[in-house]
């Protein structure tokens, strides 16, 4: 199998970063690449999506560029590794995507007419819980993600139950409910315009400038 893939000097588009996985993972290729299994690398695509995060909040092009490689990586490694198990390849991915977004953009590739980004974001709820066999609202809000950040969970199912007209009872919890207390302060951050995740973590780094303040004095 021939290696020497590119001049360096050329501009790699998608398809020959599907080639460079598979002649890693090829016989010749790389042993650690080969190795690999949709578990032993399932945790990168938390790291690498949190790396992409932080370059789109530190606002250089470049920078988000290469993060958004290292995300695209690791799909087209599952699709590669997919690919070597007989179950699915790169296609199969790009066409489930595609299918996906024409099927729940029926305003734009089809007939359904729309007064503006609310009702396309109605629309887009309603098609995705027919097409998961949901019966209604409560079906979407168990079917958000239990491995999101439960902060980020809590403030993404109040969202859906607000827009269907919910509010949470905030009342009546005892001090030691603790669960229902972090549940609050999302609840208020949503109100007052604040991303909670966000906003923990700003204060997380605080603390840490506090604590380096402390350590410099002893």
């Amino acid at each position: 199998m021939d290696f020497n893939f590119k001049n360096e000097n050329e501009k790699y588009n998608f398809e020959d970063l599907v080639r460079v996985v598979e002649l890693l993972r090829a016989p010749g290729g790389c042993p650690w690449d080969r190795e690999q299994t949709h578990e032993s690398i399932k945790r990168n695509l938390i790291e690498e999506g949190y790396e992409l995060i932080e370059a789109i909040d530190g606002g250089k092009p470049e920078k988000i560029a290469d993060e958004s490689g290292d995300l695209m990586l690791q799909v087209v490694f599952h699709a590669v590794i997919g690919k070597d198990l007989g179950e699915y390849d790169i296609d199969d991915v790009t066409d489930a995507v595609c299918r996906k977004l024409i099927h729940r953009h029926p305003h734009v590739f089809g007939d359904v007419s729309v007064s503006g980004s609310g009702e396309v974001l109605r629309n887009w709820d309603a098609i995705k819980r027919a097409d998961r066999h949901q019966s209604g609202v409560a079906d979407e809000l168990r079917g958000v993600s239990e491995y999101l950040p439960a902060l980020m969970r809590a403030e993404k199912i109040q969202k859906k139950a607000e827009k269907a007209g919910f509010t949470p009872d905030l009342s009546g919890h005892n001090t030691d409910d603790f669960g229902a207390a972090l549940f609050e302060l999302v609840y208020r951050c949503r109100k007052a315009g604040a991303d909670p995740e966000l906003a923990l973590r700003e204060c997380t780094n605080k603390f840490i400038d506090e604590f380096e303040r402390f350590e410099e004095k002893k």
